[in-house]
């Protein structure tokens, strides 16, 4: 059996309008929560990555060692 709704022409105008917005904001935040990496060996590749790596050291993701040997001996377990 099949449904059906009847919705009036200013409604669907509304809902159309919404979705375009809602469709803009989405694409906003996608460009700035999302960075897009630079091409793979460029200079810019290089700069992008080591600040990504130093932002990932300083909120605590990184490991420190104090000598080569702990380092071999983190690696080695």
């Amino acid at each position: 059996m099949a449904n059906t709704i009847s919705i009036d022409t200013k409604t669907v105008a509304t809902i159309l309008k919404r979705l375009e917005e809602l469709t803009r904001d989405v694409k906003e935040l996608k460009a700035k929560l999302l960075e897009s990496e630079p091409p793979y060996g460029s200079d810019e590749w290089w700069e992008w990555s080591d600040k990504k790596a130093i932002e990932a050291f300083e909120a605590g993701k990184g490991i420190k060692f104090d000598s080569a040997e702990e380092a071999i001996k983190w690696l080695n377990s």
